[in-house]
Parts: C-alpha cells; structure tokens; sequence
C-alpha cells in the first residue's frame, strides 16, 4: 500500500530538486506538447503516479505515459529492438549489469541537470562505477542515475538460530562462522530429501535463485581479478582465489564436505519460489536475498497455509548483512556486498531527452527518494538517506551494506549467467575447481568485444 503522508506532499509541495540538479533549468520551448513514454520492470504504475503528476503540474505541456513489464529478459530484447528502429521509450529501467553493453543506446544527462562530480558527491560508489562512463573524448558522462540500490544480505529463522548457536542467536559474520553454523543447523535423517532441516541454501545453481549473485559475491569478496585493468581481457584463468570462492560456494553441495548441506531434492527446481518455499516451511535456516525477498517470503507462507502446511513464524525472519571473508568488527579490511538494482535511464533515441533527464533528476530527488523507500523498502542510493534508512527493524540491513555494495561489469548479464552456472554443476560432478575456472574464463574472454567490456578513464 502506498504512504498517503508522501501522496499528499509530493502533490501539495514543489519537487525540491537536491544535490544532483543544477541550478541551471533545462531550456524548454513554451507552450510546445511533449508526452514521454516510461518502461517500467516490475512496478506497478501507482508507485509512480504521485511522482508523475506533481512533475506534469509544474511542467503544464508534459504528459508521461508508464507501461509495465514483468519479464526480465524479452523486455530488454523488445528495447533493443525498439531502439533500433529508431522507437521505443523516452525512459526505461535498465539493471546495472546491462550498462556495458547498452550505454550506447543511451543519452548522457547534460550537465545542466548532473556532472559526475555532482552524482559522486550524492549518490554511493557503486552507482557511480555503473554509470559514469567516459566518451571517446575520454570525457566522463553519466547515463543514468539510482532511485535505489538494492544488495545481497542474509535471511534466517531466528528460532533455530537461538537453537543451534544461543551464545549468539543468529549467524556469523564470517564464512568460516557459517561454515561451523550449518554443521550445528544441519539435521540429516533418511528422506528423500537428505535433511530433516539444512542450514543454508548454498551449493547448487539448479534449485538456488540467487546461486550466481552469491558466487558473484564469494569472488569479489575474495579479491579476484576479473579483469585486466583496461577491461579487454579476463584475468583469473589463473587466479587461486578464483578457485577459492568456487570452491567455497559448492562446498555447500558436495556430500563428501563437512558443511554439506542442500541437493536437488531440497527444493523445487521447476518452481519461481525454489530455496523461498524451504525457508517458509522451516526446512532450511539461511538464505541469500534482496529487499524485496521479504515480501516474497511472506507471499509464500500465506500461500502454504492457505494449502494447510505448516510454516515458520513470521517474527522470526530476521536480515542481517552478508558474511565476510573476516571478521568485520576486527579487520581493517572493506566489507563487499553484491549490488543488482534498476536505475532509470534517457534512451538516445528520445527527441526530448533533456525533458526526459529533467524528470529522472526529480525522480531521485531526497523527497522522492524518501516516498519510494517508503513504499518498495528497496534502499536509496542517497549517501544522505543511509543513516536513517540503517534504522529500520527490518530493512537497516540493505542501508547498512550500501556503501559498501560493488558489481562487476559483464557484457552479456545473461550469457555470463549461464557460464557461471554450469561451473557450479560440473564442480558437483567431481570435476577439477582450476580446469572448471580456466574453462570459465575462456568462455568470458569469447564475450568480451575487441574494445572491452566498456571505456576506462584514461588519467592524463
């Protein structure tokens, strides 16, 4: 349900642009009619409505028309599509792994609305890594700006944390902690399935909806070297640490490990839920997840006890930020999540894309900003909105990791997905952890155009 305090205030008040509007107004011609049209992933038009109409009131000629979509995959096909016809929307969501080989395809913002020193000073380090890319004049320009920044973090049933680990009542800050959790969390018995109850949902990449995130994860976390430093070549074909996180990841599926803990039996491979419905039903104490997964999560349990099944207690689904490689609360060393969010975006085709800018700068405006936490619970990329969005009972967890997300940039989210997880599938049958990686790398490497992944700022 949206906040009405926000409707009202978005509709009464002026949109305050702050901190990544300029003081320069972009130039429009009176009187002239423009209509935008908005793409849209997964929200519903209502979310936006608020934020449309207040900015059409203080823009008379401007009409913006959304469009929902729900499947990943055909609406960036349809886009691309679109755009090379010389089509499609003025605005659109675009993931932040899509930018390398779609920034193309986009209007930088001019500098009248946002430079990059002024998005570096409000929005966090990942936004800025994603979307400020210089031109062939070496010149850097952003092509989009965050409405929020979402990251992975752990989910757990605090009840049988309080059971297996009462000196803490939740899980370790690091993987060797988890390691030594899921040996206590972990109950085998004789079903199909193995497990009475697993600790966590790690190991496969079948059965896991976020198997590829967290192996994401598992690499920055342990310092691999993606690339060479212009971004043209891989650069972990021979890197131990590479091994490390893969092994570490699939440890969690091999019966010969000690923290052996999730198979093909545990969860429905077929399903849209998968590890979400084991965790509903109590059978497995940890997952990885993103802000949204808590309602995900809650969807589930009504639609299991609806059916008659049993499931957990709602109070005891507790988030609390990733696991480290250290101890965080000791070690000088930086925390690392794994970022993946949305961020609005001009497309070059758009024959109004200064308007079309004009309205993203009021979309991620700190008001606005504010309006949509409230209501998706999705985290702001705002450096100025962390403090207070970290207190929330539920959700300070995505905050509390913003700062610190990264990601790594991939020219094909899609076929790089696919790479990683049948790696994962041929670890599970016995296969050698530095064959699979060198065989991993030369698959990347064949997806890196001749140029690069994208433009590298080079430092006169």
């Amino acid at each position: 349900m949206l906040n009405k305090k926000y409707i009202v205030a978005l509709i009464i008040f002026p949109i305050v642009f702050t901190a990544c509007l300029r003081k320069q107004e972009v130039q429009v011609v009176k009187n002239e009619a423009i209509t935008l049209t908005f793409y849209g992933l997964f929200d519903n038009e209502d979310l936006y409505a608020p934020i449309i109409k207040a900015f059409e009131t203080e823009n008379k000629t401007v009409s913006i028309i959304y469009k929902k979509f729900t499947d990943p995959e055909s609406y960036l096909t349809l886009i691309v599509n679109e755009l090379a016809e010389g089509k499609g929307p003025d605005i659109f969501m675009l993931h932040n792994t899509w930018f390398p080989d779609n920034y193309k395809k986009l209007k930088a913002s001019p500098s009248t609305i946002v430079t990059p020193e002024t998005f570096r000073t409000a929005f966090v380090q990942v936004a800025a890594d994603d979307m400020i890319i210089p031109d062939a004049n070496n010149v850097e320009q952003v092509y989009g700006a965050p409405i929020y920044v979402d990251t992975l973090a752990l989910y757990y049933n605090q009840d049988q944390l309080n059971d297996a680990v009462p000196e803490r009542g939740k899980p370790a800050s690091t993987w060797d902690g988890i390691v030594s959790d899921v040996t206590k969390l972990n109950k085998q018995d004789n079903s199909y399935e193995r497990f009475k109850r697993s600790g966590i949902a790690m190991g496969r990449s079948d059965n896991i909806l976020r198997s590829f995130d967290i192996l994401m994860l598992l690499f920055l976390q342990n310092k691999v070297n993606f690339y060479t430093s212009d971004l043209r070549n891989v650069d972990f074909e021979n890197d131990t640490n590479a091994v490390t996180a893969l092994d570490l990841y699939s440890s969690f599926g091999l019966p010969s490990k000690s923290n052996y803990s999730w198979n093909k039996y545990i969860s429905d491979a077929d399903s849209s839920e998968k590890e979400i419905t084991t965790f509903a039903k109590g059978k497995v104490s940890m997952i990885f997840g993103y802000s949204y997964t808590y309602e995900d999560i809650l969807n589930e349990i009504s639609r299991l006890k609806a059916l008659g099944e049993e499931t957990i207690d709602v109070n005891s689904i507790q988030i609390q930020e990733v696991p480290q490689m250290f101890e965080p609360s000791a070690s000088a060393e930086t925390r690392k999540t794994y970022a993946s969010y949305f961020a609005p975006v001009v497309a070059r085709t758009s024959a109004n894309s200064d308007m079309a800018w004009k309205f993203i700068a009021t979309m991620v405006s700190e008001t606005n900003q504010i309006y949509l936490n409230e209501n998706t619970h999705r985290p702001s990329g705002r450096r100025s909105l962390i403090a207070s969005q970290s207190e929330d009972p539920i959700y300070g967890a995505f905050a509390d990791q913003v700062g610190y997300a990264q990601s790594i940039p991939m020219y094909n989210f899609y076929k790089y997905k696919t790479v990683f997880l049948n790696a994962i599938s041929e670890i599970l049958t016995t296969a050698d952890t530095a064959k699979v990686i060198k065989q991993v790398a030369e698959e990347i490497q064949n997806l890196i155009p001749v140029n690069g992944i994208k433009p590298v700022l080079k430092i006169e």
